[in-house]
């Protein structure tokens, strides 16, 4: 099966109501299935998982952004503190690897003074090889991003200082 074939195989169990997919031939096989303990704010996608190693095939590739260069202020983990008058937090949904990119050559999502809209997405955070995008679940604009790409993340991790608008 070719790249092309199998990332449509994704994007349709993605848009589909299925809770789980299995598939086997071509020499391998995969397993995706939704976790629905989520936060509703976390929409999961799966990333192409590593075919099976023949000789002379390529390695697969890798999937996760690489780290930023610039390091951002972490915030304590565990939701500790209250946002500043006027702004609030975002949190983190699950424990995972926090990226703020799909993939290491594309943009960020969200960076500081950026305006976000309801339901566009700011950040993925992968849980145990599934890459889980966050969702704004209102209206606002970036003020911080309380933690480094790459970082691993906790339940409850303020990650975005936000302002409402």
């Amino acid at each position: 099966m070719d790249d092309k074939t199998l990332l449509a195989l994704f994007d349709k169990f993605d848009k589909s109501d299925a809770a789980e997919l299995r598939f086997t031939g071509n020499g391998f096989s995969f397993e995706l299935r939704r976790k629905e303990a989520f936060s509703a704010a976390a929409v999961q996608f799966a990333a192409p998982p590593a075919p099976a190693q023949n000789a002379g095939a390529p390695a697969a590739a890798q999937t996760s952004a690489p780290k930023s260069s610039s390091p951002a202020p972490h915030a304590p983990a565990g939701g500790g503190g209250a946002a500043a008058p006027g702004f609030e937090y975002i949190k983190c949904p699950i424990v995972g690897t926090f990226y703020r990119a799909p993939s290491p050559d594309a943009p960020a999502y969200a960076d500081v003074g950026k305006k976000i809209t309801k339901g566009q997405k700011l950040c993925i955070i992968e849980a145990m090889k599934m890459m889980n995008a966050l969702e704004a679940e209102f209206d606002c604009e970036i003020v911080k991003i309380l933690v480094n790409n790459g970082d691993m993340v906790e339940y409850d991790q303020p990650i975005f200082e936000v302002r409402p608008v």
